[in-house]
């Protein structure tokens, strides 16, 4: 007799709150089995409780540790089966006046919102690649671009995730054509390191849930802001060359709304 098809499983970092919390909520009410890796085992038990019930793990752990991701990718492939979709969430934001304090503390930043990356990205990267597929979302952000007093070690942290991704799709495009890594800048939200002007969380995490779910080959490379892809840069040359062409000019994927957890918004 023929076993049933296993559900997908997502690894999603920084589940214990915020958009992480959000995106496991909505990939479990899409059928997703989600693994959710952060520091605080208590948190992520109370994500836990939003989850589609009997689709979420908790994996209490610091994605600042290579060798600790590597067990929690190794446990999974092993107890849930292939991990299809990875999308690196975890992240801190804690300001500081750089002039007045450690050094230690803008490198955290850096070892938690961009080594962490690096890190699980590692840690599965493997399983994908003896598979031959796989889907990666990296949160970026803006921030490195613009960096505000204060902020020193996030900002220069988001920066390095945003190369680090670029890194990443050249790494794969030649060599894993189905392994499709894309950067998703979800905007400012309404967190506890946001704004309470932002988005709700939940309604973000619905576009990076039906980003993360779309594993085309011609996504691969791409950035998402919010729930629209960002174009690359064209040359005046190009575009006037198109024109001479009658070539219509190119126009951005969108996110599709679909939000199976509206009505259960957190944030309101």
């Amino acid at each position: 007799m023929t076993e049933p098809p296993r559900k997908k499983v997502a690894v999603i970092t920084g589940a214990s709150e915020g958009l992480g919390r959000a995106l496991a909520r909505q990939m479990t009410a899409r059928g997703v089995h989600v693994v959710g890796i952060a520091r605080r085992a208590e948190a992520l038990a109370a994500t836990a409780e939003l989850c589609a019930p009997g689709l979420f793990t908790a994996w209490p752990g610091d994605v600042a540790d290579p060798a600790l991701m590597r067990e929690i990718a190794a446990r999974t492939e092993e107890d849930l089966g292939p991990v299809s979709i990875l999308v690196n969430n975890a992240v801190i934001y804690e300001r500081a006046d750089f002039l007045n304090s450690l050094a230690e503390h803008a490198c955290a930043h850096l070892q938690i919102n961009c080594c962490g990356q690096i890190n699980m990205t590692a840690a599965v990267l493997p399983f994908m690649v003896a598979r031959g597929r796989g889907r990666i979302v990296n949160i970026t952000s803006f921030a490195g671009e613009t960096p505000l007093p204060g902020s020193l070690g996030y900002s220069v942290s988001k920066a390095a995730t945003r190369a680090f991704t670029r890194a990443l799709v050249a790494e794969v495009a030649l060599r894993m054509p189905d392994i499709v890594v894309s950067e998703w800048i979800p905007g400012i939200m309404h967190t506890r390191s946001g704004y309470r002007d932002g988005i709700c969380a939940d309604h973000a995490a619905a576009w990076g849930a039906e980003l993360a779910l779309d594993d085309r080959p011609e996504l691969h490379g791409t950035t998402f802001l919010r729930d629209r892809e960002l174009l690359p840069h064209r040359s005046l040359r190009d575009r006037l060359k198109d024109a001479l062409l009658l070539k219509p000019a190119p126009r951005p994927r969108m996110l599709a709304q679909n939000n199976p957890v509206l009505g259960q918004d957190t944030c309101s």
